[in-house]
């Protein structure tokens, strides 16, 4: 990656992630910095989050060994990992130096590197499960990710994959979703972890409960905020407007995707 769009793309994610950000609730706290799943009765972002991470850690059965948390953000997603890893066996990665030094304060047990996601510098067969939310969509190129994400596991090892692949360019949020790779379908998005070398793939559209909810979410609760006096016209409309432009992208769907990397018997 050439170094002044890694440098605009790391400074992008450092104001989106670590700096005040539209006054959703809690995010910075608890390290998120993902959508969540948004269950019937959920009014909480960060209860959201914990649920998002409870639907993906439910599809990894091989919960033995270590397991690599790709693109950890603040690190609420590596720290919900240890409900099913021992802290010492996870590892997260960021291009964020400065998210990564969060990560640490957040989750001083587990490990932590500043790496690219495309160019990973474990060796080979490092660990059982790869699972990444939420990054897939930023990174300059999702077959050098799932192509590294096979290298470092070992065979029989598993891969779940939060992400929300686009139909075309989005006109909102250029400086972290410009350069979208674009699939018609979900079909040619498969083709695509098919290509990779990846088995048993199964791919579920969760697109209501995680972006649609989220986006009901902020706007809900703009406007409970500005009817409590918590935030002012400005900070209102301002919610209001990044929920439209939002819900507005043009993403194929919010799936949730599943693979394994195939055993030296298959």
């Amino acid at each position: 990656m050439p170094t002044d769009v890694h440098r605009q793309l790391v400074e992008s994610y450092d104001r989106l992630f670590c700096d005040p950000y539209f006054g959703l609730d809690g995010r910075p706290a608890a390290g998120f910095g993902n959508l969540g799943y948004f269950a019937s009765a959920t009014d909480d972002l960060c209860e959201a989050c914990e649920q998002l991470m409870d639907v993906l850690m439910a599809r990894i059965e091989r919960r033995q060994g270590s397991i690599l948390d790709v693109g950890c953000g603040l690190g609420g997603t590596t720290r919900c990992l240890t409900k099913i890893f021992p802290p010492s066996a996870v590892h997260g990665i960021n291009i964020s130096a400065r998210q990564i030094e969060k990560c640490r304060s957040l989750m001083p047990g587990a490990h932590f590197h500043v790496m690219p996601a495309e160019r990973m510098t474990f060796p080979d067969e490092t660990f059982d499960a790869v699972i990444s939310v939420e990054a897939a969509m930023h990174f300059k190129g999702r077959r050098e990710f799932l192509l590294e994400a096979m290298r470092v596991l070992k065979p029989g090892g598993e891969i779940v994959v939060a992400d929300m692949p686009f139909r075309a360019e989005p006109s909102a949020f250029t400086k972290v979703l410009g350069g979208q790779e674009l699939y018609a379908n979900l079909d040619a998005y498969r083709a695509l972890w098919d290509s990779c070398g990846i088995a048993g793939i199964e791919i579920e559209d969760v697109s209501k409960p995680v972006w649609h909810g989220f986006c009901a979410h902020v706007r809900n609760s703009a406007f409970r905020d500005r009817l409590a006096g918590n935030i002012d016209e400005a900070r209102f409309q301002k919610r209001l407007t990044f929920a439209a432009k939002m819900r507005a992208l043009p993403v194929l769907a919010y799936v949730i995707v599943k693979g394994r990397k195939p055993s030296r018997t298959d």
